[in-house]
């Protein structure tokens, strides 16, 4: 089966997830599943997108991935010089995806 592609809707999301309150986030929390399933795509692999951006988050507890991919790096400078703007993206992304 092919590798599927990162979008930037997915990136958004998964962003919108790791932002929002959700109590303890965890590569088995029922958010993470549900969007693994919205998506198509494992849930270790959601948790690894959701880790490249805790790599380039400062407040983020742990260390995150070592090379987060150019999309994530882009959407986390947008977020940083837009924050209220990404946000309100990234939730439209989420709510689209989880229907």
């Amino acid at each position: 089966m092919p590798q599927q592609r990162w979008t930037r809707e997915q990136d958004l999301a998964i962003l919108y997830l790791k932002l929002e309150p959700k109590g303890r986030l965890t590569p088995t929390h029922p958010d993470v599943l549900r969007l693994s399933r919205a998506m198509g795509r494992t849930c270790a692999s959601i948790w690894m997108r959701k880790c490249n951006f805790d790599s380039l988050d400062p407040s983020a507890p742990g260390i995150g991935l070592n090379h987060p991919a150019r999309l994530t790096r882009f959407i986390w400078a947008e977020y940083k010089s837009n924050p209220e703007q990404v946000l309100r993206e990234a939730r439209r992304a989420y709510m689209k995806l989880m229907g």
